[in-house]
């Protein structure tokens, strides 16, 4: 009797191409999420700087900042994880849409808040304002971009991953 013409894979061949695929899935996977962290972190910067030159567009147009919208669970800080970030900015069209970052969750998200002259040691003609990315994903990213926002009594830098501000300064 002739041996039957085999038309498929055998169960060992099935096996080993399973195999591999399995292990280029667990090679690849690691890094096409890290690169859409790191996307969403290039997103939040430059979502961030969007928003701050609203503000500052703002401030040249109407000699005041926006009003802040506080939200008590974060301490008073405009969030835009609640949906309703610096809403003065979207209401005469200085930006086309809420500003939201790409999780907007309570560890990711955009904080705005609008300090009283003087506060915090700080030295301006008025009010300022403190704008800033609560968290990034990737520590690589965050180690580039830090931003930058202290007065004599408070250090923003320490408290968000990205930090700015204007209106204010140091006092010497």
């Amino acid at each position: 009797m002739l041996p039957r013409s085999q038309k498929g894979f055998t169960l060992i061949e099935l096996i080993v191409v399973i195999s591999i695929l399995a292990i280029l899935a667990g090679a690849l996977i690691p890094r096409v999420t890290n690169h859409m962290a790191e996307t969403r972190d290039a997103r939040r910067l430059s979502d961030i700087k969007g928003v701050q030159s609203a503000v500052e567009q703002f401030f040249v147009d109407k000699q005041r900042y926006p009003d802040a919208k506080p939200n008590a669970s974060y301490g008073g800080w405009d969030v835009s994880n609640d949906g309703d970030f610096v809403p003065e900015l979207v209401q005469y069209g200085y930006l086309p849409e809420v500003a939201r970052d790409p999780m907007n969750d309570a560890t990711y998200f955009y904080s705005y808040y609008l300090y009283d002259k003087g506060t915090a040691g700080c030295k301006g003609d008025g009010k300022f304002y403190v704008l800033g990315v609560k968290a990034f994903e990737t520590s690589a990213f965050a180690a580039k971009n830090k931003g930058y926002f202290r007065c004599t009594d408070r250090n923003w830098s320490t408290e968000l991953a990205f930090v700015t501000g204007g209106g204010a300064a140091e006092k010497n």
